[in-house]
Order: C-alpha cells, then structure tokens, then sequence
C-alpha cells in the first residue's frame, strides 16, 4: 500500500503526468454527469396550447363529431373523398359516391370516418411524440383494428400506426392493405 502511495505521489509531482491524470478525472466526472442526466426517467409531456386541437384536451374539438374532412387514399389507385360534396375525384374526374369506378369500389370509404378513426386512437398505444410538427404516433394491433371496424375477431400480432397532427391523420396500412390514408379534418 505504501508503495501505491509512493507511486501516486511520485506521479503527481511530475507536471505532465498531473495534467494527464487531472484530464482523465474530468473525463470519468463528465462521462457520469453525461450518463446520469440522458438516463433520466422524466416523462415530457407537450404543453398544450388554445390554438392546438388536441382530442384529449379540447372540448370544442372532438375527432367523433367532426363530419366534414378530405380522404386520400395514396396507392396503386390514388384518389380524394371529400365527405362535404360526397364525391370522388380519381383520374382528373369527379365522380358521385354511388356511381365511382369499379376499380376504386374496392376501398371502404366510410371506415375511414374521424369517428372510427376515434375509437381506434382510443385502444392505440402511444408510440412517439414528435414536438416540432406537432404530431402524435400510435400503434394499434390489426386484431384491434378488425374487431372495431370490421366486428371480426381475428389473431394478428401485427401493427398499424396513426399519427395524428393538428388537422391531419395519416393512417399507414401499407403492412395491412398496401395503402396509405391521409384525413384532413375540418371543423
């Protein structure tokens, strides 16, 4: 032990190998500050402002009552519902909801509904916050999604994710129907 002693004595005596020693317990001091401050275990939430309309914290914005929104469907086959004149614009032509193209008849246009996509937000799990476009992204479990739009109780471990911004849903089906849904909502 003397010698140890000894040794640390004689090397902090030698002004190149005090500063060498002084830099490495600067180092290990920050390295710990560093990995005791990003391993916190604090829970940021948003501040929520008036203008923002959030589905959680404004009574005057409710995604089931909103009625009027913008549907795109963004696949194979793109095209745009607008629920205020309840037509379809698919390749550079308006079309009435009962009378759309065959080829685009294959989309379920009313389980896209901000009521529907409500109930779904409801089961999500909140996977990630984005602060600076001000957007919220959930998972939902595609058995989830089957038994609340389709009342079909199927086994799927499989996800969808929602985000969710100010005015705006996108729902990504790609993993599920091989499209994506973008809702612009409108009070």
């Amino acid at each position: 032990m003397k010698e140890t002693i000894e040794l640390i004595k004689k090397l902090w005596s030698n002004k190149r190998t005090k500063s060498i020693s002084v830099l490495i317990m600067y180092v290990i001091f920050f390295t710990f500050v560093f990995l005791l401050i990003s391993s916190g275990t604090h829970n940021y939430q948003r501040p929520v402002t008036e203008k923002e309309p959030n589905v959680e914290n404004n009574e005057n914005f409710k995604l089931e009552n909103i009625t009027n929104y913008k549907l795109e469907i963004i696949s194979t086959d793109n095209f745009t519902y607008d629920s205020s004149t309840n037509k379809v614009f698919y390749d550079g032509n308006y079309y009435e909801i009962n009378n759309i193209p065959e080829i685009i008849s294959k989309y379920d246009l009313t389980i896209f509904s901000p009521s529907n996509i409500s109930k779904l937000l409801e089961v999500g799990t909140l996977e990630s916050t984005n602060y600076i476009d001000k957007s919220d992204t959930y998972i939902i479990k595609i058995s989830d999604f089957e038994r609340i739009i389709h009342n079909n109780e199927i086994v799927n471990d499989e996800y969808i994710k929602i985000t969710k911004y100010e005015s705006k849903i996108v729902l990504d089906l790609t993993n599920y129907y091989g499209y994506v849904v973008n809702i612009e909502l409108r009070s």
